[in-house]
């Protein structure tokens, strides 16, 4: 059945109808928003947002047939039979005398939509709220209490720990458990330039680079994203990009998350075999290795799972906070335990708490697989590439059958404008497939095989640098890194279903390949591109991705949480990325200062 529903989208997609302007400007606004604040500061304001559907109102209705063909192009045009709508009822529609506030906001959309000829009906009310609701003071639940109290402790304790340290300055026999809460020595750890160390981890430099600017790219994605999950005037700028090269590049460019997965997986592998030469590995180390992971991982993400679930909310003034921070807010609050134990992103998966986390879980899980194979390997180091090559090629397979069986799809093909604008909760494929852990099997593998590989050179001690034809690939793969992501504009093309199976299996596979290539140019080579990402600046925002991840998903939000519906453009998508950048990366600063850092160390102290 979805082989035919591909077939004809094909088709389609080749005939497709260019819209004139004129054609554009006759449609109904797909957003507006009344002024929320303005509305509800009279007493008898009353403000309602909900989704509507139109039909016709009379026959025949061309208005309407045209709404309709323009929307049966999904792939590439909002819903425009479907309208969004924030109105101050009490101001537009005064005198309807109604039995409730939800059929008043029904008849008073319905009286817009008949002025073209059009009928609306109710889809969703998502609230309707007037001036007690808005004005009343709400006292604190104990979640938020609690959340405040521990902000309180935290600081408090890191007080306590700065003060210790400069009292007792260089004093022998100071009690490392409380100095672990010192901030000067915690600030230090963040800014810190290492020298001096094992020159096989100072060659390791290159990769903070690589993870800032992975970050960076991350954080231009979800601006776009929030671009299309809140109410803009001008939506066809956003039905536009997902066709042009900038809205290919970063929908497709959503494998650079795998590249991730391959890195972190790297850098265990490649620390546990180095750490081997000084003592057996076994899989008794294994508990020992997840404690560590759950220390470096947790405190951060509870911190902020937490504010999610209890201030996040309230932050941002706007008509659309509830419907958008507050649908991820009550997710934080039902799914807390499942991120405590890292499987948020196999309970309850389309419901989302701060959508980046998803990575978190995969990450843990890639990190257990990566730690096994590892723990089990070391001995055989001259077989394990041949075996993880095998594995390699194996998951990839049953990556492709999978997606077949299931239906699966890609990124390229998941990005039409509807399912961006509800961040793809209704997509099967993006759930259980792009949020699977299973999917980031090839990847981890690909890492595995990256650390055996540098190692066994390391051991050899041949240098890549002395092999020219080596320099030219790492040089030829820095560009396809980012060339890769624009296939889509071919791709896209073919929409068979064995097709979109080979994509879905081979698409973040060869990617993070091509990474790898990229990475092992960068520890061997050097050059332009060892000193552009082994630039000491990027050591302390390396430090802090964990925190930035998370984090600026919430400041992004709140950004995008403008309280009337506002024109996008590429300018305005850099303004939101740019200033999402900058705030995130100052709050990150006292997080990782008086949370991780020091966490990390008081744990490290107290259990090892």
């Amino acid at each position: 059945m979805n082989s035919l529903f591909w077939l004809l989208l094909t088709a389609v997609t080749a005939t497709a109808k260019e819209f004139t302007d004129e054609e554009l400007s006759s449609f109904p606004k797909l957003f507006h928003l009344d002024d929320y604040d303005r509305c509800l500061a009279r007493r008898d304001g009353l403000y309602c947002l909900g989704v509507f559907n139109l039909l016709p109102a009379v026959q025949p209705n061309p208005g309407y047939d045209l709404l309709k063909e323009y929307s049966d192009e999904f792939h590439r045009h909002f819903n425009r039979t479907r309208i969004h709508r924030g109105y101050c009822v009490s101001t537009r529609c005064p005198n309807y005398v109604t039995r409730n506030a939800s059929e008043h906001f029904e008849r008073c959309v319905d009286k817009y939509a008949r002025s073209r000829s059009l009928r609306a009906s109710i889809n969703t009310l998502h609230y309707c709220h007037n001036h007690t609701d808005k004005h009343a003071i709400k006292p604190k639940t104990p979640a938020q209490n609690t959340f405040l109290q521990c902000i309180y402790a935290i600081i408090a304790i890191n007080i306590i720990g700065t003060a210790y340290d400069l009292w007792t300055k260089d004093t022998p026999n100071k009690n490392k458990l409380i100095t672990s809460f010192s901030i000067p020595s915690n600030w230090r750890r963040l800014t810190v330039i290492y020298e001096g160390e094992d020159p096989r981890l100072t060659a390791l430099t290159p990769l903070n680079g690589v993870r800032v600017l992975s970050m960076l790219l991350t954080m231009l994605a979800h601006s776009h994203v929030l671009h299309f999950s809140f109410y803009t005037i001008n939506s066809e700028e956003l039905e536009k990009l997902t066709e042009k090269k900038r809205g290919i590049f970063l929908s497709d460019g959503s494998c650079s998350i795998q590249a991730l997965v391959t890195i972190s997986c790297f850098l265990v592998c490649y620390n546990l075999l180095i750490f081997s030469k000084k003592q057996q590995l076994n899989l008794s180390m294994l508990p020992l290795c997840i404690i560590k992971r759950i220390i470096r991982i947790a405190p951060v993400n509870l911190l902020l799972v937490c504010f999610g679930a209890t201030w996040w909310l309230h932050i941002r003034n706007s008509p659309l906070v509830s419907t958008t921070i507050g649908l991820e807010s009550k997710a934080c609050q039902t799914k807390f335990w499942a991120h405590v134990f890292f499987v948020n992103n196999l309970v309850d998966r389309g419901n989302y708490c701060l959508v980046p986390t998803w990575f978190l879980a995969v990450d843990m899980h890639m990190y257990l697989v990566a730690c096994i194979f590892t723990l089990i390997m070391w001995r055989h180091r001259s077989k394990a590439i041949k075996l993880y090559t095998i594995i390699f090629l194996a998951s990839c397979t049953l990556t492709g059958v999978v997606t077949y069986i299931m239906e699966y799809k890609s990124m390229i093909y998941l990005s039409t404008p509807e399912q961006v604008r509800r961040i793809f909760r209704d997509s099967e494929s993006f759930v259980n497939f792009y949020m699977s852990s299973w999917a980031a099997i090839p990847s981890c593998i690909l890492g595995l095989m990256l650390a055996h590989l540098q190692f066994e050179l390391d051991e050899k001690r041949i240098k890549l640098s002395e092999y020219k034809w080596f320099v030219y690939l790492h040089y030829t793969a820095f560009p396809f890194i980012f060339l890769w992501a624009l296939k889509g504009i071919f791709t896209r093309k073919y929409n068979t279903t064995i097709f979109i199976a080979a994509h879905a299996a081979l698409d973040t596979s060869c990617y993070c390949l091509i990474t790898c290539i990229f990475l092992l140019g960068l520890i061997h080579v050097n050059g332009p591109l060892k000193k552009l990402f082994g630039w000491s600046g990027w050591n302390a925002m390396a430090r802090m991705s964990l925190t930035v991840l998370i984090l600026h998903w919430c400041v992004n939000m709140i950004i995008a949480a403008r309280p009337v519906a506002y024109r996008t453009s590429f300018l305005d998508v850099t303004v939101d990325w740019t200033a999402t950048i900058v705030i995130t990366y100052i709050l990150a600063i006292p997080i990782t200062v008086l949370v991780e850092l020091p966490i990390q160390k008081f744990m490290g102290l107290l259990m090892f």
